[in-house]
């Protein structure tokens, strides 16, 4: 393991990064059926479409705990995560210690990649985009940073899925009727350390003046809304998994309403 510091790329004007950002609040102490398959669909999908081949070079941005670029770093490529927490640089050493990976690890902010341009074959930037302050500069630094020919991928939550205007509706209907004992920390409520609102329409506005998209996938559906993660759990699991996998497969035909988007391009032409 490398670790390499660049004190210039933690630098961006009017901006106020948090560097010290930790994720140990983010997992709730329940996990219920639908959480758990959306992140291991995100896992699943995102890490297939960056594995890397021989000799390539991959950018993982916001690599956190450095749980894919480690599993990136199984192939026959090189991997590099850069991150701007330093406390999440410490769990990532220590994970990457501890499974004896070949990652390099940079300290850094997606708007302000230290590297050349034309630099890497693949970029990921999977559930960061919106911790990001500036989400469209961070786009045009991995169109910079990619070869002509190089892929982007990058997931994102999405803000407008069916679910969460569902939730949204019902949880106004059941305020007018005076429920009580409504819980305010609802999923739907986009979190404090989240800079950007993302969906469907404001990926695309960000993302398409510096990538050509190949695709755009939608990834789960129906997480989040009311009881319905409870009600999973209380089915036999064999029963839960097809009803999750139905709508996953839903989720990929209509990604303006799954639960998670990602995307799939390359930079645009360079003058």
């Amino acid at each position: 393991m490398k670790s390499l510091m660049n004190k210039d790329s933690c630098r961006a004007e009017n901006a106020q990064f948090d560097l010290d950002w930790d994720d140990n609040h983010v997992m709730p102490k329940v996990i219920c059926p639908d959480l758990a398959f959306l992140f291991r669909r995100i896992n699943d999908v995102a890490v297939s479409q960056v594995a890397a081949g021989k000799g390539e070079r991959i950018l993982d941005i916001g690599c956190g705990r450095a749980i894919d670029a480690v599993e990136l770093a199984k192939g026959e490529g090189e991997c590099l995560g850069i991150e701007p927490s330093e406390k999440m640089m410490s769990h990532a050493k220590n994970y990457i210690g501890e499974r004896n990976a070949e990652v390099i690890l940079i300290r850094g902010i997606g708007e302000c990649l230290p590297f050349k341009d034309a630099s890497f074959d693949k970029v990921m930037c999977k559930g960061a985009l919106d911790h990001f302050p500036y989400p469209d500069r961070a786009v045009a630094e991995i169109a910079r940073v990619l070869k002509p020919q190089g892929k982007a991928i990058i997931a994102v939550a999405n803000f407008e899925s069916l679910s969460f205007k569902l939730g949204r509706r019902l949880f106004k209907v059941m305020e007018t009727m005076h429920k009580e004992g409504l819980d305010d920390k609802r999923v739907w409520h986009v979190p404090e350390d989240h800079y950007y609102k993302f969906d469907y329409a404001s990926l695309r506005k960000i993302v398409e003046p510096h990538l050509k998209v190949e695709r755009y996938l939608g990834i789960s559906m129906f997480f989040g809304f009311p009881w319905w993660g409870m009600l999973l759990g209380k089915m036999p699991s064999s029963i839960s998994l097809i009803t999750l996998n139905t709508l996953d497969k839903l989720a990929r035909r209509l990604p303006s309403l799954s639960d998670t988007l990602l995307l799939k391009g390359s930079p645009r032409h360079r003058a």
